[in-house]
């Protein structure tokens, strides 16, 4: 895989967070009563994609340490999923040689990027008022 794939790759599947604060703009009197359902969503979509990474790469000191950061993070911070987003960069470069794993990754990235940029745009809203 050339160096300009993978940069589309992530260039699309990180445009998810610009796509939600699109959506945010469109449709903001559905934030406040989705904000649960969003929580909810990026913590499944999170899951998904540590257990895709999880049953796609073998065991090492790498994946075990990548594993070891996020749940610290998710242990120790509560807003996780805003600094967790970038590691997700992480996700699709192990998964570069494996094409069907790749397309999952990036596809459940880009839509928890919808939903962490709606869930920010949620917070953003109440600090306004």
């Amino acid at each position: 895989m050339t160096f300009l794939q993978y940069l589309l790759i992530l260039l699309t599947s990180f445009s998810g967070i610009i796509f939600g604060y699109v959506l945010s703009l469109i449709a903001p009197e559905e934030l406040n009563p989705g904000k649960k359902y969003f929580e909810w969503l990026a913590r499944f979509l999170e899951l998904l994609i540590m257990i895709f990474y999880i049953i796609n790469t073998p065991l090492t000191i790498f994946p075990l340490l990548f594993l070891a950061i996020i749940i610290l993070m998710v242990i120790f911070s509560r807003e996780y999923l805003f600094y967790i987003y970038p590691l997700f960069g992480l996700v699709i470069w192990a998964s570069l040689y494996n094409q069907q794993l790749l397309i999952i990754q990036s596809s459940l990235i880009f839509i928890l990027g919808i939903v962490i940029s709606s869930m920010y745009m949620v917070q953003h809203e109440k600090k306004e008022e």
